[in-house]
């Protein structure tokens, strides 16, 4: 089977809102504490302590308990997988499966890892535009260089990885002003490079959290330190984004 075959049996549509990377989701909270809490780390600073935050693509809710574990506040989430919906509010979160059902507007939106599953991900930068309040801020972590886009990104859903100049691009066209874009994670660029042809089983499943682990024990925080010292602004495995709705 070919990716764009494997793709189109494992994306999400308003019809099959089912997520074909659950699995992932539980091994990756399991497995990356760090990583999990550099994300919300990066994002968190956008928010005061009395901000409305929503998480848009909220998956099993990890984040969001760092969020609250870390900086009480409690997110608002988004995800359009029921069961997944159930987990977080299993978890204790508010959580809701379409934007239009949330009412008010945000102080802060942010998605990690979410937006490459939407085919139109122009109208959903838009959506999230309007859902803001002027002077609010989205942030966006998002799979980087389609170069790395492989069998896995194809089983779990994923229509690209993101070129720098195209987010920009669709952030400025959503009428969002661009505050930041850069790469994070350098060393993992190498790593997904080295990996991506692998094929997906069950058998590699089990066999990655070790490695899950390995890496985020010992590998994501040279990385981490590798970004900081500037290789951000030339590659990594992912894209940070902030961008701002004006005030008018």
């Amino acid at each position: 089977m070919d990716k764009n075959q494997l793709l189109h049996r494992t994306v999400q549509t308003e019809e099959n809102t089912s997520y074909a990377g659950a699995a992932e989701l539980w091994a990756n909270e399991a497995n990356l504490p760090r990583y999990n809490l550099d994300i919300v780390r990066k994002l968190s600073g956008l928010a005061s302590s009395n901000a409305r935050v929503l998480e848009f693509g909220a998956g099993i809710g990890s984040l969001a308990q760092i969020w609250a574990k870390q900086k009480s506040i409690k997110p608002i989430c988004l995800e359009i997988d029921s069961n997944l919906k159930n987990i977080i509010q299993d978890r204790g979160f508010e959580c809701y499966s379409s934007l239009e059902d949330i009412e008010g507007q945000f102080d802060l939106i942010y998605s990690s890892n979410v937006l490459e599953h939407i085919e139109d991900d122009q109208k959903a930068l838009e959506q999230l535009y309007q859902k803001l309040k002027p002077g609010g801020a989205l942030a966006l972590y998002l799979p980087a260089f389609q170069c790395l886009y492989s069998d896995f990104d194809a089983a779990i859903g994923h229509y690209r990885r993101y070129g720098k100049a195209e987010l920009m691009n669709k952030l400025k066209s959503a009428h969002f002003t661009i505050k930041k874009c850069e790469y994070a994670d350098s060393i993992g660029f190498f790593a997904w490079l080295t990996t991506k042809n692998k094929k997906h089983s069950q058998n590699t499943k089990q066999s990655n959290n070790g490695q899950l682990k390995f890496y985020d024990q010992y590998i994501f925080p040279v990385s981490n330190a590798l970004d900081m010292f500037g290789t951000k602004y030339m590659f990594g495995k992912n894209l940070l984004a902030i961008a701002r709705k004006p005030i008018d």
